[in-house]
């Protein structure tokens, strides 16, 4: 098998004007084969808050699954009596693309269950801590949205010249960063089914 290249190696490229040199830039194709669906639930699945004086925070350690491609997190405060959801943030924490510990927090309200959704790609998470509630109705759901991650550092959108879902361009927003590989993203504007392929082009 022959070994990768090395995109920013600091290789140099001549040009058509004398003594001039350049670096040399690559293609780079992503495939995400057949993404599956988003899923509000996809890694717990109504698990009980707690409640009572003596309670201590929630910590979902254990998750149905785990995201098939680095994705955003959807977390889900549900609550059958309002006023038992408590104000406090909920933490999210887990690895990125390249195997760094990562964490996200969500400000919940009081009173009022909402749906928190993620803006940087979890490669897997390793816990979901949850404050203690006001009251014994509150449950959460965690699962994943339709941002995907992209394993590169970049320095702007425009960087990625094609966008594809199902081999149509898909309008998606590229969001780039340059020092936090999870923050580089694309809300992805198709609907995945886990049949329909992602596939993005970029220079690097």
């Amino acid at each position: 098998m022959l070994a990768p290249y090395k995109h920013d190696y600091g290789q140099i490229i001549t040009t058509d004007a004398g003594g001039v040199s350049v670096a040399r830039s690559f293609l780079a194709h992503i495939n995400i084969a057949a993404p599956a669906a988003a899923d509000s639930d996809g890694m717990a699945d109504g698990v009980e808050c707690t409640t009572g004086a003596e309670a201590e925070a929630l910590e979902i350690t254990e998750f149905l699954s785990q995201p098939d491609w680095p994705r955003n997190i959807v977390v889900v405060v549900a609550a059958t009596t309002a006023g038992h959801v408590a104000a406090g943030n909920i933490v999210v924490e887990g690895i990125n693309f390249a195997g760094e510990t990562i964490s996200e927090t969500h400000t919940v309200t009081v009173d009022t269950p909402a749906t928190f959704t993620g803006a940087i790609a979890f490669k897997e998470v390793t816990k979901v801590t949850v404050p203690v509630q006001d009251g014994d109705s509150v449950t959460v759901d965690v699962g994943w949205g339709k941002v995907f991650g992209i394993p590169y550092l970049m320095s702007a959108d425009e960087q990625v010249i094609i966008k594809l879902f199902n081999k149509s361009a898909d309008t998606g927003t590229v969001t780039p960063d340059a020092a936090d590989i999870e923050k580089n993203i694309i809300a992805l504007n198709g609907t995945p089914d886990g049949v329909k392929d992602i596939d993005l082009y970029l220079v690097v």
